[in-house]
């Protein structure tokens, strides 16, 4: 069994999370603000054309992208796309803009597509804390959205995206965010007083979830256009943070599918534990979709934990989603008593890549 009383312990957590996790992830809403100065002077050309803007991007720099298409999916004026690849899709070309998003500016998957769209005339645009990138950018006179760096990559979220966000605003893609981002800014230090480090178990459902999926497979359910982004956020940060393995599939999609498997588990025979994230902005059939779908599977899964998005903003609604996501996965690893900062597999591939 877990050690639950672990995560009311100053003293426990701080040995446990040397590289102190918990406590960046607790300043999202400082950094979100922090992140508009690093945008404010950065100039971009209006191209006369934009068919398309694509971010190319791995990992916790890439999910800034897929965050902008759920908040935009209904408002923005041409699609936002997101690409995990070396190559780039065959429509990109001069009336594309491309964002290069790597935190560390090293990120190879992201400098060959970066080349790649050179080669077609795409308009490029860079957000980086340095590295290759940067040098990239200055050399080629690219834009350039200069971060922070000493942060791991996925807890650079706010100053990538804001970076992002501002970045499509001055393209005329989307329209400001900045009352939007003060929003959120208020909001999550609200949510961090609920479920931040400081706020006791009994009354932490932050900490009381991590609780409940500990030991678990965590099934993380959310719905295309408003709450998938924060799904996928989630499984990542379980992956990284937690070292779990996590599965995140999207409404309506996976009434299609999964629904089936789900619907025959044998209650005693899995480890599976389900989240439902949820935003007041699905689709009504999707909401119809859900309530139908815990009826089907909750008996074999045990139960099922939800996280309602808290805000105005659509914007502020995801971030309430992504920010107690977080905590939940620093939650988790600690209690496994688990250092959440280290991802040494990785760092091990890169090398192996290198040679």
């Amino acid at each position: 069994m877990p050690r639950v009383e672990l995560l009311d312990s100053k003293e426990l957590i701080k040995k446990i999370d040397r590289g102190g996790m918990l406590a960046v992830v607790a300043q999202m809403p400082e950094m979100l603000l922090q992140a508009e100065k690093f945008s404010a002077g950065v100039t971009l050309p209006v191209p006369e054309k934009i068919a398309q803007v694509l971010v190319v991007g791995m990992g916790g720099s890439a999910i800034a992208g897929d965050i902008a298409a759920d908040i935009f999916f209904k408002k923005s004026r041409v699609p936002i796309l997101t690409s995990r690849s070396y190559n780039l899709p065959e429509h990109v070309g001069p009336d594309a803009v491309l964002f290069a998003l790597s935190y560390s500016g090293e990120t190879e998957e992201v400098l060959s597509a970066v080349r790649e769209a050179e080669k077609r005339g795409a308009k490029v645009v860079c957000i980086t804390s340095g590295g290759k990138l940067r040098e990239l950018a200055e050399s080629k006179r690219y834009p350039l959205f200069l971060v922070p760096s000493g942060y791991q990559p996925r807890v650079a979220l706010p100053f990538l995206l804001v970076s992002f966000l501002s970045g499509l605003r001055k393209l005329g893609v989307i329209a400001p965010q900045e009352e939007e981002i003060r929003e959120a800014v208020s909001l999550l230090p609200t949510l961090r007083d609920e479920c931040g480090p400081a706020k006791h178990l009994r009354s932490n459902p932050a900490k009381q979830l991590a609780k409940k999926l500990a030991g678990r497979v965590p099934i993380i359910f959310g719905s295309t256009g408003t709450t998938g982004a924060a799904a996928l956020r989630f499984k990542t940060q379980l992956n990284e943070n937690s070292k779990m393995t996590a599965v995140a599939s999207l409404f309506p999609e996976l009434d299609h599918n999964e629904i089936v498997n789900l619907s025959v588990l044998k209650k005693d025979a899995h480890d599976f534990s389900l989240v439902v994230l949820r935003d007041e902005e699905d689709h009504e059939r999707v909401k119809k979709r859900i309530e139908i779908t815990k009826s089907l599977v909750t008996r074999q899964l045990g139960g099922v934990s939800e996280i309602s998005s808290r805000g105005r903003s659509k914007l502020a609604r995801i971030l309430s989603l992504v920010f107690v996501c977080d905590l939940v996965s620093i939650y988790l690893a600690l209690l496994q008593e688990i250092d959440p900062t280290p991802v040494e597999v990785i760092s091990r591939l890169k090398k192996e890549l290198m040679r």
